[in-house]
């Protein structure tokens, strides 16, 4: 059964959350609360929950410092953020700190069932990929020296899944370290044979996850090749042209629609628009969606909307008629303190300032 965390500020805004969340139907429980994110830290290291549903504005510890901590500290827990306003800052700390959805307030009890049945989806296909990382293929003597063997995989899966090659590739190399003290004598032929299948069978659930199962170099050519070093050399030109290959995939893709996403925000930009609600307009997962945009275009779809709104917000303080408020509400935000932290980051300049200066 899965745990859930709720942080939240307003007792009755948990209340209604567990009220909404049909627990005993998606086999979770509500194992604690917090109502703020220094005591919500706090009860994540007591209760080890497996999903934490977290409310962004809290006093003290607020939610983007949560989300930042949890990054760091609990990287296996799911998220699922739930805020009062559609802030783009917030979205941008929730997509950077994985939060599995970003739900408004007041919470739709559709959404809120949807984002938990994701949370344990993920949670349930996690299990299943550690249980096969787990599997050590070679006699190590010691048990320090096996789990060091597993640290090493899941760490070079981990920088697969982030595109990250130097990252793979040093702990390829730490890899090679490791087994050459470990085996000062060599690797049998049937141990490299084993070796190769473990780590073939990591590139195989990196390509799968991408629907490109095909390995990028026959496994006839691994055969071939008798020592420890080679055979490491020829994983990591695997690895390496795994992503780069997925990085081309995903820039091809990518281009097939940024054209017609770029098109939809420059008409929807003012609206409370969100990465999900746009990924859903196209009918692709918004973690695509958000990779593919940044690929084509260097910057995200959060700083391509605020930029949109910033333009036009400028425009707007250049009419004598339009005060800062209204070019603020007719740029799509409903907050004026939010608005002027934006408008200055944004151009330097305060909208006054922007205002009396007829900015060009």
């Amino acid at each position: 059964m899965h745990k859930v965390l709720i942080i939240d500020d307003e007792p009755w805004s948990r209340e209604v959350i567990k009220a909404l969340g049909q627990w005993d139907v998606l086999n979770m429980t509500v194992v604690g609360e917090a109502e703020d994110g220094k005591s919500g830290l706090r009860s994540i290291v007591e209760l080890s929950p497996h999903i934490v549903v977290t409310d962004m504005r809290m006093p003290g510890v607020d939610g983007v410092e949560l989300l930042q901590q949890m990054n760091e500290q609990f990287p296996q827990v799911k998220i699922i953020v739930m805020s009062g306003y559609d802030d783009f800052a917030y979205m941008k700390q929730a997509i950077r700190s994985r939060a599995v959805e970003y739900l408004l307030k007041p919470v739709d009890p559709d959404e809120l069932i949807a984002a938990l049945r994701k949370c344990a989806a993920e949670l349930e296909a996690v299990s299943v990929a550690d249980e096969k990382a787990r599997t050590v293929p070679l006699p190590f003597p010691s048990r320090a020296l096996s789990d060091r063997y597993l640290s090493l995989k899941q760490r070079t899966l981990a920088a697969l899944f982030e595109l990250n090659k130097p990252a793979v590739l040093q702990n390829l190399g730490k890899l090679e370290q490791l087994l050459a003290e470990t085996f000062p004598e060599g690797l049998s032929h049937k141990q490299l044979e084993r070796l190769y299948e473990d780590y073939a069978a990591l590139l195989e659930q990196f390509l799968g996850e991408y629907n490109l199962g095909e390995q990028i170099l026959s496994s006839d050519s691994m055969r071939l090749l008798t020592n420890l070093s080679d055979r490491i050399e020829v994983i990591g030109f695997q690895y390496s042209a795994a992503i780069e290959r997925i990085e081309a995939t995903l820039k091809k893709r990518g281009n097939l629609l940024i054209g017609e996403v770029k098109a939809y925000l420059d008409k929807h930009f003012i609206d409370p628009i969100s990465l999900e609600s746009v990924a859903q307009q196209f009918y692709v997962s918004k973690e695509h969606l958000s990779r593919s945009f940044k690929a084509a275009r260097d910057e995200t779809i959060t700083d391509y909307i605020i930029g949109k709104r910033m333009d036009h917000a400028r425009n707007l303080l250049l009419l004598p008629h339009v005060s800062i408020k209204e070019a603020a509400l007719l740029s799509g935000y409903t907050e004026l303190p939010y608005f002027h932290r934006v408008f200055k980051k944004h151009f330097g300049m305060t909208p006054g300032q922007a205002k009396n200066s007829k900015l060009e």
